[in-house]
């Protein structure tokens, strides 16, 4: 077992973290990278249980899967009674997780202060993980577990990984007045190596990055210290746009692009020289990274309910952040969508501004680079007549939309094509059976619609040297165009040009017309829907995107790919299609540009009847 027992003990809480509150905030460094946190875990467990996704762990499915996993540890344990006590053990460590978790990762810079990377990076060799240094990793648990409770699982670990010939080390010392105990190999002498553990305020402490780091978690601790997360303003301001939920995630972009700054420095990790002049530093400038500030995550399961907001904060819009902007124009709801999709979004984006804002990105990372691609270009246009970039590229508009509904014969075609009854002349069906689970359309608005279709139509044909690449049929006056030779591959692409739009459609011809025939009726669309017409009072005013998702139709298609999941890799769980919860919610999103970044929100939505 060697280090098992050790790296689940040491992982244990992480896989339950997710964020901040004030108390164990203060005993975060304000430069932390990551933080990941719950207020109170069992009160956020309980209302996650309650809430939509209560669903799953109330399912048959859920009661099968854990029998199986109860049978098949059980079974693990049958020779080894010390290792099921020992498992007993930590399992009532979690079970005393009582209040706030926190995880978070920092000194981001002590992962290049390793004489393994030096010497790798100065002699060109590969490097793996072991060859950077650690960075200060922390995780605190509010627990109900004392000091003695400690002890007597550190004794009963150290037993059983001694008695299963594994290597472990085990000494204490005292810091700031708290003892502290490092556990981790014998071979690893250094206490930067080792964890630290430690009982505070009845709050457990897991630390790696040595003593120092202890030093400053305690300090941070006992109120001496002011450059603590919760005086963070990155972390304040974030959370005050979005609100702070339940649990939260937050990431300091800083010490990340000052640990990149320190790697352009050093020689050993400088691009080669090249023919287009490009340089660490350029890339790095020219795609924006160094605008990244921070970025948070919130999660909110209160009143039965579930949403998670998220904010982007630049300090600059930059690079491939550029594409972001929105020009805070308000999205519009178009009437031509059908009702019963899997999933629809619309956005306000000026699409003609793509081209120009990623050739000023290739400009600044490399002037050369920029030359070779503009005549390639340049050279391209004059071979078809057509100047692609001004005619097609310049006469995309100002609005996006996706939208997706289910193969309604895919889920069959899957089971026949995994069963044992399929014969060999049935391999003459393979387009259709392989055929992709939705359909989807998606659409541009165009400027000039007439300028567009006509370039776009010289184009292809420019390029395909007379070709007939395309089938050309009609629906309701509009002409489809669709692409030849793709049917032996199970692949369907057509386009339209209609009602100053763009429709690029793969898949099924289906969706295509109804989008088409949307366009020139007056048919309830997707957001005439009572139920989306209520949600979508959530929506705040310029909201620049609006997403939706019906989780109900995800889950017709993922229980036939459950079933031949668990059939090919031999799981005995003895799942039936009824046996997986319906989950009758849908998603409805929005985002809106907001001083110096970005932020959306998510929550799910009862469907109606259900």
């Amino acid at each position: 077992m060697k280090n098992l027992l050790l790296c689940a003990f040491s992982l244990l809480g992480v896989l339950f973290a997710l964020t901040a509150k004030p108390k164990l905030a203060d005993r975060v460094p304000h430069d932390a990278f990551l933080v990941v946190a719950v207020d109170d875990w069992e009160d956020f467990a309980e209302k996650i249980e309650t809430g939509p996704f209560g669903s799953f762990s109330r399912s048959p499915a859920w009661e099968k899967m854990s029998e199986w996993m109860e049978s098949e540890m059980e079974g693990g344990f049958k020779d080894e009674p010390a290792l099921e006590e020992m498992m007993e053990t930590l399992e009532s460590w979690k079970d005393s997780m009582k209040g706030e978790i926190l995880f978070s990762i920092g000194g981001l810079d002590r992962m290049l202060e390793s004489e393994a990377f030096d010497k790798k990076v100065e002699e060109g060799e590969e490097m793996d993980f072991s060859d950077v240094g650690l960075p200060f990793i922390t995780l605190m648990m509010e627990t109900g577990k004392t000091e003695k409770d400690l002890l007597k699982t550190l004794r009963a670990m150290k037993k059983e990984i001694k008695r299963s010939d594994g290597d472990f080390a085990w000494e204490q010392s005292t810091v700031n007045g708290t003892t502290v105990h490092w556990i981790g190999p014998e071979r690893d002498e250094e206490k930067d190596k080792k964890m630290a553990l430690f009982m505070q305020d009845e709050v457990m402490h897991f630390v790696m990055g040595g003593e120092e780091h202890v030093r400053d978690v305690l300090l941070l601790a006992s109120g001496d210290s002011s450059e603590r997360l919760s005086g963070n303003d990155q972390y304040l301001d974030l959370f005050d746009e979005i609100g702070s939920g339940e649990a939260r995630i937050f990431l300091n972009f800083r010490p990340l692009m000052s640990m990149l700054l320190k790697m352009s420095e050093n020689p050993g990790l400088q691009m080669p020289e090249n023919p287009f002049g490009l340089t660490t530093d350029g890339v790095v400038e020219a795609l924006g990274l160094d605008s990244l500030d921070s970025m948070g995550m919130q999660f909110d399961p209160r009143g039965g309910e579930f949403s998670m907001s998220v904010a982007l904060f630049l300090s600059e819009y930059e690079g491939l952040f550029s594409l972001m902007e929105t020009d805070d124009k308000e999205v519009k709801l178009r009437g031509f969508l059908p009702p019963n999709l899997l999933s629809a979004s619309s956005a306000r984006y000026d699409m003609s501004q793509i081209w120009p804002k990623l050739s000023a990105m290739l400009e600044k990372m490399s002037p050369q680079l920029m030359l070779l691609v503009n005549a390639q270009i340049q050279a391209f246009e004059d071979q078809i007549g057509v100047p692609f970039r001004k005619n097609v590229l310049g006469s995309l508009g100002d609005e996006v939309i996706s939208l997706s509904r289910l193969n309604p014969g895919w889920a069959e075609n899957l089971d026949f094509l995994f069963s044992d009854d399929l014969e060999e002349e049935d391999l003459e069906q393979l387009p259709e059976l392989v055929e992709a689970p939705t359909n989807d359309v998606f659409l541009i608005a165009l400027r000039d619609p007439k300028l567009f279709d006509q370039s776009l139509r010289a184009t292809l044909d420019g390029a395909m040297q007379g070709a007939e690449l395309f089938k050309e049929t009609k629906h309701n006056g509009v002409l489809v165009r669709s692409m030849r030779g793709l049917e032996q591959a199970g692949v369907s692409i057509s386009y339209a040009v209609a009602d100053k739009w763009l429709l690029l459609s793969m898949g099924e011809p289906q969706l295509l017309n109804q989008v088409i025939d949307g366009m020139q009726s007056e048919k309830k669309s997707l957001w005439d829907q009572k139920e989306i017409k209520v949600a979508l009072r959530d929506i705040p005013e310029g909201a620049s995107q609006v997403e939706y998702f019906d989780f109900s139709r995800l889950m017709d298609m993922l229980t036939p790919m459950m079933d031949e999941l668990m059939k090919d890799q031999g799981l005995d769980w003895d799942l039936d299609p009824g046996d997986l919860p319906d989950f009758p919610y849908f998603m409805l999103g929005w985002a809106k540009s907001v001083k110096g970044g970005v932020v959306s929100s998510v929550k799910l939505y009862p469907k109606a009847g259900k």
